[in-house]
């Protein structure tokens, strides 16, 4: 039976930004190897996979600008490759996937086979303090998308509570909750804190993107806000539980400040 999701992409390569991260992905794989063998630098086998995650979740935050993911991407690939913290690539995925539910980018309501795998992604990701915050962030995100939903659907509740449940009882066991209150990195919260205001209060421009259906429908503005919001305040929670951590966070925050900053670029634009 062939596999179907409302929430997964296709990759289109007639897509000249689609052969671009192709190729950019294709360097990074090849630069992380060289890393690992040429300085035993473990992580660096990651390079490809921030590449591709930042610039996919830049995607869904600035649908508009395929420069703005494709910068995001390079920043991530850099990222892993400086040896920087690249420990929260699985809270990444829920970030991705939290953005894409609430903004309905592919323009169709999640299968229930979509809602079973989004309650067992919340599950695997949530053995850290990140990957919890992750993973209920995609509860919250399912939760979010039936509300904003023309018809509201009893499994998409179901799947929103088992999703926090899962996560939380995945994290609980694994002792990923701090015993007591981490010790913030002060300037790094309050700036990912400042971003993700930011996120929250500002509007975004009205989107000129369609959604990836047959009906050609445009992204909702108010669900692109919604998306752009809840990643911003999931990253900003994350490094507060992270502490003195936070830094892994980073790539994140370079693709919320990259998307904030296009809008404003085109908000002037659009003035003019």
């Amino acid at each position: 039976m062939a596999f179907r999701s409302h929430i997964g992409r296709s990759f289109d390569f007639s897509l000249a930004s689609n052969r671009l991260i192709a190729g950019l992905v294709a360097v990074a794989a090849v630069a992380g190897v060289t890393v690992v063998l040429s300085s035993g630098q473990a992580s660096a086998w990651l390079t490809p996979v921030y590449t591709l995650l930042i610039w996919a979740l830049l995607r869904e935050l600035d649908p508009d600008h395929d420069s703005t993911a494709i910068i995001g991407g390079l920043a991530a690939g850099l990222w892993v490759l400086a040896g920087l913290d690249a420990s929260a690539w699985l809270a990444f995925v829920g970030f991705l996937l939290a953005a894409r539910l609430v903004l309905n980018s592919t323009g169709r309501r999640p299968l229930g086979t979509d809602l079973a795998a989004m309650v067992i992604l919340a599950a695997l990701i949530s053995f850290s303090a990140v990957g919890w915050m992750a993973g209920f962030g995609l509860a919250l995100a399912i939760y979010v998308d039936d509300r904003m939903a023309d018809e509201h659907k009893i499994s998409s509740a179901l799947a929103a509570v088992l999703a926090a449940l899962s996560a939380s009882a995945v994290a609980t066991l694994s002792g990923a909750f701090p015993s007591e209150l981490p010790d913030v990195q002060p300037l790094i919260v309050v700036g990912m804190g400042l971003l993700a205001l930011a996120a929250v209060v500002r509007e975004p421009e009205p989107p000129a993107s369609l959604v990836d259906s047959w009906s050609k429908t445009p992204m909702e503005q108010g669900r692109l806000h919604g998306a752009r919001g809840l990643v911003g305040v999931l990253v900003f929670a994350a490094a507060v539980l992270e502490g003195p951590n936070a830094i892994a966070l980073g790539p994140g925050v370079i693709a919320l400040a990259l998307a904030l900053g296009s809008n404003e670029l085109e908000r002037t634009r659009r003035r003019r």
